[in-house]
């Protein structure tokens, strides 16, 4: 009968320690199931760094209404061609000058229900990427002051991401091993094998964005110098989590 009590007294005190646990740790799941095999915990490690921005990237485009395609062509083509080498000029390689779409339609105004041809537009959409960011506010005068009809706005990133979300991952998972080895020392148990992993990660490489003054006037805003503009670039979020099961006994 002693026994029993005493058996029953210390499932109570298991009890309240994962509840406590479960509140003080909600990066932690446990299962204490009867069963061996389904006598788990799972833990989360995480891990982020800030990172300068190495690259950026700007796109624009320049269209031109015709009464034939030639025209229109012609048009965007020998503007574009300028464009080009005008950036070339400045330092932008040809690889980094890509044409993102293309495209020719024709257009339609109407009279009273009827339709009536109106002619053809052709459109060129170009976006430049920026590897020498000192030069970024060159290629934003260079775009702005060009006969283009829209300028989006400049992004920056960190071009090569990989090795960065390695390291991160690794030290994730070195975090969710610290958690489970002190929770594993907490509740008297013992890691057994790795039955469960999974990540979760954040690349925010593309989302800082910066728009120019002379941008805006581009997009119909009131004209203003850019010459000598300053290009802030900040840093950028990288974050990972990772979740980590182990079987224990």
């Amino acid at each position: 009968m002693e026994s029993h009590k005493l058996t029953n007294i210390l499932l109570v005190l298991v009890f309240v320690v994962l509840a406590y646990l479960a509140f003080a740790h909600r990066d932690v799941r446990v299962n204490m199931a009867h069963d061996e095999q389904d006598r788990t915990i799972t833990v989360e490690g995480v891990a982020e760094t800030f990172i300068a921005p190495d690259t950026a990237s700007v796109s624009f485009s320049v269209t031109k209404k015709a009464a034939t395609t030639d025209v229109a062509t012609d048009s965007i083509n020998g503007r574009m061609s300028m464009l080009v080498a005008e950036l070339q000029q400045i330092g932008v390689a040809q690889k980094d000058i890509k044409t993102v779409n293309y495209t020719v339609q024709p257009e339609y105004s109407y009279n009273n229900g009827t339709q009536i041809f109106d002619g053809y537009r052709a459109t060129q959409r170009i976006t430049v990427t920026i590897r020498d960011l000192s030069k970024a506010s060159d290629v934003l005068g260079t775009v702005n002051s060009a006969d283009v009809d829209h300028v989006s706005q400049l992004s920056f990133f960190v071009d090569e991401t990989e090795e960065i979300m390695k390291k991160l991952r690794k030290q994730a998972i070195d975090d969710a091993q610290a958690k489970a080895k002190t929770l594993a020392k907490d509740l008297g148990v013992h890691l057994d094998e790795i039955v469960g992993y999974g990540d979760d990660n954040m690349d925010a490489g593309n989302q800082l964005l910066y728009r120019s003054q002379k941008m805006d006037y581009a997009m119909g805003a009131k004209e203003e110098s850019v010459a000598d503009a300053v290009v802030p670039t900040g840093e950028i979020q990288f974050h990972i989590s990772v979740s980590v099961t182990y079987k224990i006994d």
